[in-house]
């Protein structure tokens, strides 16, 4: 076995790039000879045929067959052939392959091998910390092949920068031995922070319940997505069912039936309209009192937040000024790209990148935001400080006393080049930014309470040591089962955060005899989770005494299983 590091370059002058691997344009490159004039068919040269980049430059002739990403996705698609493209985003949204925002941001690997799925070669992104200033890893698939970082020109180089490595090591055909592999170097290397986890407390690995299930199944959601209603889901009334009253009716129905959870997750919206960090107290009256009896029955309490949805331009953060927000530049609002027709000699093109336009017009810089041009600044001290006291306010026993977060739509961090912050400071992006807003939760939730937990889907290693426990994300799939995908999500998870504990999920059943099967197998993933008291969402089907005499002997027998690891209660 060995392995191989392979540095892209080091640059001894100022540069704003991305960075290319395995492929790129060579100086002299004899296929140019036979290039002449561009292709003439159209009536302005704007308008006509351009060849894609890749056609000019030259890359390295795969002597593989198929290409494994662990990007998580709606589709479950982990293989590709070695003629596709891929990527692997910090980002993603509900069309991408079915939906690739569920992990943000998946492992930076892929994995290359033959046909037989036997010989796997990892691809693994080895960088730096402080330095995954990128959105997007890219495999570039064709007659020749490359991987591509995304810096969308917010590494600015000065004097020198060297690349990201790549980890080439043989692995033969266990994929998640692979990855473990690959976390493990990051480790070795200092990539990426080693938490220890032996101390972890037990009700981190105790059985769930979270209310979202229930809210979307008394909700017109489903009504509106099958009716094809305009309205779609931001039209939908799943918040109106995120109440005091309608979470205790849970709880006492689930406590009649011998159901009793330890972590309870409050899910969207516990928090009023304008401020994502502060209870509605017209739908949560008494919230600390309610906080307070769940302690009493030796329940924890978890607040879902959508960490980048409390900042100027949503609804949900209307309370921080544009002082401490990002602002979309509309004249930096464009991307890079080769205009090809710099590689036809007679058409005398300078060889440089060219500005495209922009990710989408702004209007005049307001505080009415049409295209979330006001977003956090996680490296702004005063947004830091504002987030810190709602934070502390949340989590510590003088406050509400909440035992930790659940975070969601990680994926709507900044996405267009061109954001600047308001106050001057050091700028990152992509990954680095994602982290620097989650450690900011970490850091304050473990200030303010040392066992507090914190659930998040960043199934990355970079991410080890602002997480406690890592979320198997949501459902949306035809699939007959269920139980190979979640299986699959499990060991990425477990991989890349060794230790930590495994929130199973339940949003959105497909059908009750989905629920069914993939109750019985969650505690061999992790922790057993429960959405449900009523019935399933999408099909309507009620649950039954057996089912949850079912659920009861689950729960049993994953208490005996912690009461091996742990002290029994």
């Amino acid at each position: 076995m060995f392995s191989l590091t392979t540095p892209l370059f080091t640059s001894s002058f100022n540069l704003r790039l991305n960075a290319r691997f395995f492929e790129g344009f060579l100086k002299d490159d004899p296929r140019m000879k036979e290039a002449f004039y561009p292709y003439f068919n159209g009536q302005l040269r704007s308008e006509a045929y351009h060849r894609p980049a890749k056609y000019f430059m030259s890359s390295s002739k795969p002597d593989f067959n198929s290409i494994y990403s662990f990007d998580i996705n709606c589709l479950d698609k982990r293989q590709f052939m070695y003629y596709d493209s891929t990527t692997i985003r910090v980002h993603g949204d509900r069309h991408n392959m079915a939906g690739d925002w569920l992990v943000t941001p998946p492992p930076f690997l892929y994995l290359m091998g033959n046909k037989e799925a036997k010989q796997w070669v990892t691809l693994g992104l080895v960088v730096r910390k402080g330095e995954n200033n990128f959105l997007e890893y890219q495999y570039s698939g064709g007659e020749g092949f490359g991987l591509n970082v995304t810096y969308d020109g917010y590494t600015k180089v000065k004097k020198q920068w060297d690349s990201p490595q790549i980890l080439l090591q043989p692995c033969g055909e266990d994929v998640y031995g692979a990855l473990t592999t690959y976390t493990n170097h990051l480790m070795d290397s200092g990539c990426v922070t080693k938490v220890d986890r032996s101390q972890s407390p037990r009700w981190w690995f105790e059985p769930i319940f979270g209310g979202w299930g229930e809210q979307v199944y008394f909700s017109n959601r489903w009504d509106n997505y099958l009716l094809n209603n305009p309205a779609g889901i931001l039209g939908d009334d799943t918040y109106q069912y995120c109440t005091q009253s309608a979470y205790e009716k849970m709880l006492s129905t689930l406590e009649s039936k011998g159901i009793n959870p330890t972590i309870l997750i409050i899910d969207n919206r516990w928090f009023e309209v304008t401020d994502q960090l502060s209870v509605d107290k017209q739908t949560w009256p008494t919230m600390k009192d309610f906080v307070q009896r769940q302690h009493a029955k030796g329940r924890k309490v978890i607040l879902w937040v959508s960490p980048w949805s409390y900042c100027k331009s949503s609804k949900s953060g209307q309370d921080i000024p544009l002082s401490e927000s990002m602002i979309l530049d509309e004249s930096n609002s464009y991307t890079l790209d080769i205009d090809t027709d710099v590689f036809y000699e007679k058409c005398g093109r300078e060889k440089r990148k060219v500005r495209r336009d922009p990710a989408f017009k702004t209007k005049k810089i307001t505080e009415h935001d049409p295209h979330w041009q006001f977003v956090a600044d996680p490296l702004n001290p005063a947004y830091e400080d504002r987030l810190r006291k709602k934070i502390d306010y949340l989590i510590s026993t003088d406050g509400l006393d909440a035992d930790g977060f659940e975070f969601d739509y990680t994926h709507f961090l900044p996405l267009h080049r061109g954001f600047l912050p308001l106050h001057e400071h050091e700028i990152v992006w992509g990954a680095e930014l994602m982290k620097r807003l989650l450690w900011i939760y970490y850091d304050q939730m473990k200030k303010s309470k040392s066992d507090a937990l914190s659930i998040s889907h960043s199934y990355n290693p970079y991410f080890n040591d602002v997480v406690d426990m890592l979320r198997l994300q949501d459902i949306y799939t035809d699939r007959r089962s269920i139980v190979p995908e979640m299986t699959h999500r499990a060991y990425v998870a477990k991989a890349v955060c060794p230790g930590c504990a495994i929130h199973t999920d339940q949003h959105a059943m497909p059908s009750l005899a989905h629920w069914r099967e993939y109750a019985k197998h969650q505690p061999l993933l992790g922790n057993p989770c429960l959405y449900y008291v009523t019935g399933i969402e999408t099909t309507k089907e009620k649950l039954t005494d057996s089912d949850f005499e079912m659920l009861k002997k689950i729960w049993s027998e994953h208490s005996k299983t912690l009461d091996k690891r742990f002290v029994a209660k």
